[in-house]
């Protein structure tokens, strides 16, 4: 059986992309100057951590596991492991087992609750 639908049709006019699908047509607008498409800013490593160490401490006691923190931080496995290892060796994280979760959770020690406390008066005085 074959969709009786056509694929919709693309066209260019005056920095607007038009797309013609059946009886309906749709326009898709970028921005005209170039500057606008890459307004997304890479973070530096100690946002990467601040935002680590925020998901550590907002677990309100319990730990977070490692996907938690890799979906918070918007991190990948890679990228975690290293930051985690890292955390862990400066004495900002531990890393405990979970009997409940059946694995390891990473909970935030006093120096890590310090350093968020830092970050987040550093980052009120800058605004």
């Amino acid at each position: 059986m074959r969709s009786t639908e056509k694929s919709p049709k693309f066209f260019n006019n005056n920095d607007n992309l038009y797309a013609l699908y059946g009886e309906g047509r749709f326009t898709l607008r970028f921005p005209s100057s170039s500057q606008e498409l890459y307004e997304f800013k890479y973070r530096d490593r100690m946002s990467i951590i601040s935002d680590i160490l925020k998901t550590v401490t907002n677990s309100s006691g319990k730990g977070k596991r490692k996907t938690q923190i890799m979906q918070s931080a918007n991190l990948n496995f890679d990228q975690v492991n290293k930051y985690l290892s890292f955390l862990i060796s400066n004495g900002y994280i531990r890393m405990e087992r979970s009997e409940m979760h059946k694995g390891s959770v990473y909970r935030a020690t006093s120096k890590g609750l310090n350093f968020v406390k830092l970050l987040e008066a550093e980052n009120l005085r800058i605004m």
